[in-house]
């Protein structure tokens, strides 16, 4: 069976945004993806064409990077609105999460950062990571756990990274994902360019043109080895986060 990646956002842009890279470069390698949305919203009513648009671009931005897309909660019926509708850490929403866990059953799974200035992404973070700790219940957890960064204005500001993958080969991917989106609060071309700026950024660290980051939030554990897939899967776009001169663990000594 195929190795699968579930990636975990709160809005309908959200996995693009936050992994497309590393996305595109597992499915390259036969896994099967899933961006699963959780808290999409509009602020203003879209029905008829609007609507059906808004629905395909959140599919097709990730069609182009070889996912399915999943959207749960009241945001298949119209009027598309829900800017009075606030995604919340509540034993339902974690709930709704444990169910599509359970029935994709992912190898890896990617989620938001739960230290982030958007309350739907951290609202989001916990839910998943509740979820995530109750999946042994029923007999199976995911074998990796990893944390994504948000914009520039959101996450990157309290995260740093415990690996790199590096994005050269998958930018152009990346970018026309993310120019699928042409809604109010997702701009195709904005995207791209904050996304292409985060990338530089964590690229220019990393020493490469662009990358993508994560936190580990979950190893392997029991019977499900000692090796990272992602690390050993992802191998030649795989890097360690930090530096020699400035160990990573220099700052419990400050």
């Amino acid at each position: 069976m195929a190795k699968k990646a579930l990636f975990i956002g709160a809005h309908n842009d959200d996995c693009e945004c936050a992994a497309a890279a590393t996305a595109y470069l597992l499915g390259q390698k036969g896994y099967e993806l899933v961006f699963l949305n959780v808290a999409c919203r509009h602020r203003i009513p879209l029905t008829g064409e609007p609507f059906r648009e808004a629905l395909w671009q959140q599919q097709e931005a990730a069609r182009i990077l070889g996912a399915k897309k999943i959207v749960i909660g009241p945001h298949g019926e119209e009027p598309y609105q829900y800017d009075d509708v606030i995604y919340t850490n509540d034993k339902e929403n974690m709930l709704a999460i444990r169910k599509v866990l359970q029935e994709e059953k992912p190898d890896l799974v990617f989620i938001h950062w739960p230290k982030d200035n958007h309350v739907d992404h951290a609202a989001v973070s916990r839910a998943s990571m509740d979820a995530i700790c109750l999946s042994p219940c029923e007999g199976w957890a995911p074998r990796e756990v990893y944390a994504f960064e948000a914009g520039p204005y959101q996450t990157m500001v309290y995260f740093e990274p415990d690996i790199f993958i590096t994005a050269d080969t998958a930018a152009e991917k990346v970018k026309e994902s993310l120019l699928v989106f042409n809604q109010q609060t997702a701009g195709g071309k904005w995207l791209w360019k904050e996304k292409e700026v985060s990338m530089a950024f964590r690229g220019h660290i990393a020493g490469v043109k662009y990358a993508e980051c994560f936190k580990i939030i979950k190893f392997p554990a029991g019977n499900q080895g000692s090796e990272l897939w992602l690390r050993k899967d992802l191998e030649e776009y795989f890097s360690w986060a930090g530096f020699n001169a400035y160990p990573w663990g220099r700052k419990y000594f400050l």
